[in-house]
C-alpha cells in the first residue's frame, strides 16, 4: 500500500545579503520498494512573512560581530508550513540562524534553532580575544561542553553513547508521519524524520536529550564554547576559554562525567536540547 505525503511551505530567508523569497508545493509517494516525490500545484493558503523579526536579527549580529572578525557566511530565515500524511494535517513554523565568524585561521559555527542571539555574543567576544596555535590539542584532564556544543554532539552519541548516559527522545510536536512526539529511550523512538518532501523519512529520536546521574559541573575547568568544524565522529574541534584565555582545542570524547540540566533545543539532526557537558 502506498502512503502519499505533501507539504506546503513558505519561507523568507537572508543570505550574504540576499533576501530569497519561496513558496514550494510537493508530493512525495513511498511503498515498500519504491519512493518518487514531484512539484505539484500550490492549493493552500499561508500566511505572509513580513520579514521585520529577520531584518532586526541580522543588523544585531553584524553590529555584534565587528573587526578583526568577519561574518564568512550568514543565513537567517524564516518559515511556515501545512503538512498532510492520509488524512493527518499539521502547521509549523520555524526560525533557523547559521552564521560562521571567522578570526585569523579560525572559524566559529553557529547554528540556532531561533533568533535568540545570546550564544552568538558569546562566541564573538572570546573569538576576537582567542590565540591560534599550531597544534591546539586537549587530550587529557576535564574539559566542559557549552549547551551549543553538547547538542551537536548527541547526534553522534546515538549508537555510541557511554554507559553512564541516557539519551531520550523529548515529547513536543509531530513526526515526518503526523504521529505525536513523545518521550522514551531512543531504544524505543518510533518517530519518522522527514527534513524534506524528496527524501525518504528515516527512524529518528526527535529533540534528543542527555541524562546522567551526575549533574555538577566543574566550573573552573576549560569551557568549550564553540565549534570550530563539523564533527566527525567523536572528534571535536572547539573554540575553549579558560579563565582569560581563549584558545582552540581538538577534542576526543571519550567519556562523559556529568551532564546538567538541558537548557535550550538546537537543529541538529531531528533536534537536540544542550546542556553544560563535563568530559
Amino acid at each position: 500500500m502506498s502512503e502519499v505525503y505533501r507539504k506546503f511551505g513558505r519561507s523568507l530567508r537572508y543570505e550574504n545579503g540576499t533576501i530569497v523569497r519561496s513558496d514550494e508545493a510537493g508530493e512525495a509517494i513511498e511503498d515498500a520498494h519504491t519512493f518518487s516525490c514531484r512539484p505539484i500545484a500550490h492549493a493552500v493558503e499561508l500566511p505572509a512573512i513580513d520579514g521585520r523579526a529577520i531584518d532586526e536579527t541580522v543588523r544585531e549580529i553584524h553590529s555584534i560581530v565587528r573587526a578583526p572578525l568577519a561574518i564568512e557566511r550568514l543565513i537567517v530565515s524564516e518559515g511556515i508550513a501545512e503538512h498532510q500524511f492520509g488524512e493527518r494535517r499539521w502547521r509549523e513554523t520555524t526560525r533557523r540562524i547559521h552564521v560562521a565568524i571567522t578570526f585569523r585561521s579560525m572559524r566559529a559555527l553557529i547554528d540556532l534553532g531561533d533568533f535568540d542571539l545570546a550564544d552568538v555574543r558569546l562566541i564573538s567576544a572570546a573569538l576576537a580575544r582567542a590565540v591560534p596555535a599550531e597544534a591546539g590539542t586537549h587530550t587529557e584532564g576535564r574539559i566542559r561542553l557549552a549547551p551549543n556544543v553538547s547538542a551537536a554532539l548527541l547526534p553522534a552519541l546515538i549508537s555510541v553513547a557511554p554507559p553512564n548516559i541516557q539519551l531520550i527522545q523529548t515529547a513536543g510536536g509531530i513526526d515526518g508521519k503526523g504521529a505525536p512526539i513523545e518521550t522514551c529511550g531512543i531504544s524505543f523512538a518510533s518517530n519518522w524524520y522527514r527534513p524534506s518532501y524528496r527524501v525518504r523519512p528515516v527512524r529518528a529520536p526527535f529533540s534528543l536529550r542527555a541524562s546522567c546521574d551526575v549533574t555538577l559541573i566543574d566550573e573552573e575547568i576549560p569551557r568549550a564554547i564553540a565549534l570550530l568544524a563539523p564533527i566527525e565522529r567523536l572528534t571535536m574541534s572547539v573554540l575553549c576559554v579558560r579563565g582569560t584565555d581563549v584558545f582552540p582545542a581538538t577534542v576526543r570524547v571519550a567519556r562523559i562525567d556529568a551532564v546538567s540540566t538541558a537548557v535550550r533545543w538546537y537543529p541538529y539532526g531531528a533536534g537536540s536540547f544542550g546542556a553544560e557537558m563535563m568530559l
